[in-house]
């Protein structure tokens, strides 16, 4: 063997090797649903606090309480339900839905992106989808004055902590708002 067809050969090896490894991790990324199931507590030391990130993104001035339906005036009811984290729920999957529990009510999400609705108010509606891009779970929601809601659920490989990515955007927004919680799984000794 000539010392060009061992070189040859190595390379073809190497680029045999790599491909396969790409492959592999390709087909992990992409596999599908990601494992959420548990029951989540809130770490409220690891989590970003969403008023003081409200407050940075507009030059330190008081958080928007929400915007009214014609989008002029402020309202309580689009931001103040952004900036309340639940501290306790439970997930559980299928393979076309994530179930969340949360202690007064269960909110049954269907994963193939299919607009659904969600009562928020006596006479009102929210439109949200649900979908899954690798092992990430992604909701998005349209809220008052043209603001769009994404939340960004994953498990994180290292620490098992459950994280939720929040975006905000929307043109009366001067900027994108985005702010993280973290949840631990949750103990029985926790709960008592």
């Amino acid at each position: 063997m000539t010392w060009n067809s061992v070189s040859r050969a190595w390379l073809v090896a190497a680029l045999v090797t790599t491909a396969a490894g790409l492959q592999s991790a390709i087909g992990q990324e992409a596999s599908g649903p990601g494992d959420l199931v548990g029951d989540w507590a809130l770490n409220r030391a690891l989590s970003d606090d969403p008023a003081e990130q409200l407050r940075n993104v507009r030059g330190g001035a008081p958080p928007p309480t929400g915007m009214s339906q014609s989008g002029r005036a402020p309202s309580r009811s689009g931001f103040d339900a952004v900036r309340r984290a639940a501290e306790r729920f439970g997930i559980e999957q299928t393979d076309s839905t994530v179930v969340v529990a949360y202690p007064d009510h269960e909110r049954v999400l269907f994963t193939d992106g299919r607009k659904q609705k969600l009562e928020v108010g006596e006479r009102r509606e929210v439109e949200f989808r649900t979908w899954w891009d690798g092992g990430r779970l992604f909701i998005e929601r349209k809220l008052d004055g043209g603001v769009a809601m994404t939340e960004e659920y994953w498990v994180q490989a290292g620490t098992g902590r459950l994280h939720v990515l929040t975006r905000l955007v929307g043109d009366r927004l001067p900027s994108t708002i985005a702010f993280m919680r973290v949840y631990e799984r949750a103990t029985a000794d926790a709960e008592s």
